[in-house]
């Protein structure tokens, strides 16, 4: 047994979902928005401070770089040693070169043998470790061919920094004359600018040249292995860091531009219980508010089930009152007009299926009375003996006649089948009346499908032939059927005596009333049915002149207008 559903249920689940889902779709999208751009700042801003401090760094040692090869090319060592004028001069220029730096550093000048001759700089610590880096350098000629980036990675002295060294060789063109450079203290770079990103330079090594903000270094002076990758996610002690690293002269120098990303994380965090407990509210919010709108739409829908079921039960006397000024409205509007509309049409075929009814009794009486029949048959009786075939033909008209005029099954026809019904009679006439009836016919073979009520030809034909005759002459009867845009009539005229004009006025008066009040039923009958059928712009209308003979025009709605007129290319409106 198929279960029973509520309405309403299945509309609050329909609202709460349609609702409900979008609303927790979004949330789950804006939280990873949130996501997204955080740590899509992050890692931008790490690049951007990297690669800044990076180049800052990289054009400070270019500077010095430069300035060391000037002063080697130029500076004879023999002559700042004795020369004191020289020596001066020579002085004061590295002294205005300093002073022009944003790093200060410090200019070192040694003897072919290392034996120490000028410094800006009094820190014996670091003049004795740079001795012992060049002394150990002194036979590499690949550090001679680069500025070499240099770092004191042990403390000779609590007072000397760690520092980068540049030097070059002093050459007279045959003979290494000296050693000249200069020496940048690390705490000298601009890092307070990146307050929120740790920056990080180390050396080939690993270790540890300069670092601010936080620590990554062991006790070694070496840099964490977590840091050292070429950009990524970490986490040390607990905490989430992200990392860019850059690398400088061959992998001499290398600078890590690392942030930490807990306040990124927390903010995120923060985000998604914010938006998760909004979410929350929101999904209550539309819980209540489904409830109450299934609630309001559904009793709307109950009283139309309600209505429903009543006139299921055959009670066409409800009616809707709905004021939700919604198609809800509409729709009640609709049904009390509906039920309107179904109301009198009952009433309207009732009274078709009496009118039809007497029709089929008139026809019943008058066209296949026993005065009918026997004459029919009398002279069936004596075309046997004289011309057995007509005698027959006779027969299978009649027999056809009679089938279709007893036929109930349909109220409509073709026109077809009523010409060829009214033919069929016009025949039998023929054969009884000798040569004093002729007929004629013209149709419009794209007009005989058109649909028509039964038996509306023939009453017509009949009273031609019993009213129009006149004494010893031949009457005449033409049916022709033509069209003008959407209707189809159809002209039955004779030539016979025609009507008197105050029998004419009477019938014309009597066929505008509800109900018939003459003896002429025929006309009458099938004018109503018509008009019945098809509306009062449609029926039956009679013209005639006393002597000059009579004129019956029915019409009917043409089938299929619009189309036809579109084919044949004639104007529809």
């Amino acid at each position: 047994m198929k279960k029973h559903k509520s309405f309403k249920d299945e509309l609050r689940k329909s609202l709460i979902s349609h609702a409900v889902l979008p609303c927790l779709l979004s949330i789950i999208l804006l939280i990873a928005a949130v996501g997204f751009i955080s740590l899509n700042l992050i890692v931008r801003r790490c690049n951007e401070t990297g690669k800044s401090f990076s180049q800052e760094i990289e054009r400070n040692i270019s500077i010095y770089s430069r300035k060391a090869s000037d002063i080697s090319d130029m500076l004879s060592v023999d002559r700042f040693v004795f020369d004191t004028g020289y020596r001066v001069s020579g002085i004061s220029e590295i002294y205005r070169f300093l002073n022009r730096q944003d790093i200060r550093g410090s200019f070192w000048l040694f003897g072919p043998e290392l034996e120490f001759i000028f410094s800006t700089n009094s820190d014996d610590a670091e003049r004795d470790y740079i001795l012992n880096y060049l002394s150990a350098q002194r036979s590499n000629p690949e550090f001679w061919d680069k500025a070499v980036f240099m770092y004191d990675n042990w403390r000779l002295d609590s007072g000397t920094p760690y520092s980068c060294i540049i030097f070059k060789e002093i050459s007279d063109g045959k003979d290494i004359t000296g050693y000249c450079g200069f020496s940048l203290p690390a705490d000298r770079f601009k890092t307070d600018t990146a307050r929120d990103i740790s920056l990080i330079v180390t050396n080939r090594f690993d270790r540890v040249f300069l670092e601010n903000n936080e620590s990554f270094s062991d006790e070694r002076g070496k840099l964490y292995n977590q840091v050292k990758r070429e950009g990524g996610f970490f986490k040390i002690g607990g905490r989430s860091f992200y990392t860019e690293s850059f690398s400088l002269y061959e992998g001499d120098i290398k600078v890590y531009a690392v942030a930490s990303c807990n306040t990124y994380i927390f903010l995120i965090l923060i985000s998604s219980a914010t938006a998760i407990f909004i979410a929350l509210l929101m999904c209550y919010s539309i819980y209540i508010s489904a409830g109450r709108i299934a609630k309001k739409k559904t009793d709307i829908m109950y009283e139309l089930t309600s209505a429903l079921s009543e006139v299921e039960k055959g009670n066409l006397d409800v009616k809707l009152d709905i004021n939700s000024g919604d198609e809800f409205e509409m729709m009640g509007n609709s049904f009390n007009v509906m039920l309107g509309s179904i109301r009198h049409l009952i009433k309207r075929h009732e009274y078709l299926a009496r009118e039809n009814t007497l029709a089929a009794v008139q026809v019943l009486e008058t066209q296949f009375n026993p005065h009918f029949l026997f004459n029919t048959l009398e002279s069936i009786r004596y075309m046997i003996k004289l011309d057995p075939k007509a005698s027959e033909k006779m027969i299978v008209d009649l027999s056809r006649l009679l089938r279709y005029s007893i036929s109930r099954d349909e109220q409509k026809s073709s026109l077809r089948e009523e010409i060829e019904f009214a033919e069929k009679y016009l025949n039998i006439m023929l054969f009884r009346f000798s040569d004093k009836i002729r007929y004629t016919m013209e149709t419009d073979e794209e007009l005989l499908s058109n649909e028509v009520p039964r038996m509306i030809l023939q009453p017509v034909v009949e009273n031609a032939i019993k009213y129009g005759q006149k004494d010893g002459s031949i009457l005449n009867i033409s049916i022709k059927v033509y069209s003008l845009r959407d209707r189809v009539y159809i002209n039955i005229s004779d030539d016979g005596c025609g009507i008197d004009e105050t029998l004419l006025s009477e019938l014309k008066e009597n066929m505008s009333h509800r109900h018939n009040h003459s003896e002429h039923i025929g006309l009458y009958n099938v004018h109503k049915r018509i008009s019945l059928i098809y509306g009062d712009d449609y029926g039956a209308d009679i013209v005639s002149l006393k002597g000059k003979g009579t004129s019956v025009i029915l019409t009917v709605p043409r089938k299929n207008y619009i189309k036809a007129a579109y084919n044949s290319g004639q104007e529809v409106f």
